[in-house]
């Protein structure tokens, strides 16, 4: 008996599959972090160009986090129906039109249909960037791996920033139109990229019983990577069958198939996944939809958010080289320390206020990152094939679904002391530490796939 992480381990490796793969949906993170960023210099830019009120204002940012939720929710069950590459690609190319349609855009009401249209199209596509990359790469590299896509989405921030000096004069006015259809170009990209060049994973195969194209694809990846014809044995490939039958034997008297991720296996690392995801979500919100408004009121021009993003980079940089330590780093200890950086860095903006402002925002930043960048590995490595789209693109919408209404009250809570949204996230960030304590299964450099009686 012997596993695909087997195979990737022993046989495999590293080597040009995993790199190409890497860079075609890190695409799709670079963009997610162009999109984060621009979502908020939209509100604040509309606000003024068309004259919104508050409540315009908090629907504009809701909208796109609805559409998001929608689209994680068809991730969850259509790409372990469609595939992995069928679905990334589809709506990688609705994104492409979308983006297209809301650069023309001329009204209020055209601009909420475009965002939820748009929240919908991308919520399907990019959670599936770390199911991916954590059933290509071997367990020793699929940390690093996931973290390069983290840098990708920082560096579209500082793509972002960068091409604001371009096409805008401050953080409420300017060319928002020619600055969303530059942001559409990595999109294009990386639908072009992988309607030719991205793979369907061999777990993929694997799972639906499909053996003899697992097989073709396992032996076309090591000609890949190795630059050889190179053929599975008759032991390799009657090993996977034996793995992949018992596997599913396992899934069906834990009835998965029933209940899925809220099966008695699943159910309780699944409830603190959400709950970190919610809260990380939340203190994620309340920094996009401040950060132009606090910068505004505190006369910081575009360079204190290219400078954010700068550190930001560095920062995720560092990250890379421990979370495949178990010693210094691993799962379970990256989401405690950031944890408590965000204890400290939300108490200490709440009380010191305009003299913090930058650096505040820049540890509550830094720590989101290497939240979101571990949280997306402990959900694809916590569940079995069968569930992993499936609990990944559920975690995402679950948590994308709490920030939903974050600006009817993260706004309302500006407008009595803009500071005092921090003081509530600073109790978000002591419930985020008491549950990273009950997490257990920390899959730091283990395999992926494992069964009962390893």
């Amino acid at each position: 008996m012997i596993s695909f992480d087997d195979l990737l381990e022993n046989k495999i490796q590293t080597g040009y599959h995993q790199f190409k793969t890497l860079g075609i949906i890190g695409l799709v993170e670079f963009c997610d972090g162009i999109e984060y960023a621009y979502m908020s210099i939209l509100i604040a830019i509309v606000q003024k160009e068309w004259d919104l009120n508050k409540q315009q204002i908090a629907s504009l940012g809701s909208i796109f986090l609805l559409g998001i939720v929608i689209g994680n929710c068809l991730c969850a069950f259509i790409a372990d129906l469609m595939g992995r590459k069928t679905t990334f690609t589809i709506f990688t190319g609705l994104s492409v039109i979308l983006i297209y349609y809301t650069s023309i855009c001329n009204s209020f009401n055209e601009m909420m249909i475009l965002r939820l249209l748009f929240g919908i199209v991308f919520g399907t596509s990019y959670p599936l960037g770390y199911v991916f990359i954590t059933e290509v790469s071997e367990p020793k590299y699929r940390g690093r791996f996931a973290y390069t896509m983290g840098l990708l989405f920082v560096i579209g921030k500082i793509y972002l920033a960068i091409l604001c000096f371009f096409y805008l004069d401050d953080y409420t006015s300017g060319n928002w139109r020619g600055l969303i259809r530059v942001n559409g170009i990595p999109v294009a990209l990386t639908f072009i990229f992988s309607l030719l060049f991205l793979k369907e994973t061999v777990s993929y195969y694997l799972n639906r019983g499909k053996y003899q194209i697992a097989y073709q694809e396992i032996e076309k990846i090591l000609q890949e990577n190795t630059g050889n014809q190179e053929t599975l044995t008759d032991d390799e490939k009657n090993g996977l069958v034996i793995w992949q039958e018992k596997q599913n034997e396992i899934n069906l008297e834990q009835q998965i198939n029933k209940y899925g991720i809220l099966s008695k296996e699943y159910r309780f690392i699944t409830m603190k996944i959400w709950i970190l995801y919610i809260l990380t979500n939340m203190q994620n919100m309340s920094i996009y939809l401040l950060m132009p408004f606090l910068f505004t009121d505190n006369n910081s021009g575009l360079s204190s958010m290219l400078y954010m993003f700068i550190v930001e980079l560095i920062f995720a940089i560092s990250l890379y080289y421990f979370i495949d330590d178990p010693n210094i780093g691993g799962r379970k200890k990256v989401i405690g320390y950031s944890a408590i950086l965000l204890i400290i860095a939300n108490g200490l903006l709440y009380l010191l206020r305009q003299q913090f402002l930058f650096t505040g925002l820049l540890l509550i930043k830094l720590a989101t990152r290497a939240l979101f960048s571990t949280l997306g590995l402990v959900c694809c490595e916590s569940y079995p094939l069968s569930l992993r789209s499936q609990g990944t693109a559920m975690a995402y919408g679950i948590g994308k679904s709490s920030a939903i209404p974050s600006p009817f009250f993260l706004f309302p809570l500006f407008y009595i002391d803009p500071y005092l949204p921090f003081a509530v996230m600073c109790l978000f960030s002591i419930i985020m530490l008491i549950i990273d304590c009950f997490i257990e299964n920390d899959k730091t450099m283990k395999p992926l796939e494992s069964l009962k009686q390893d």
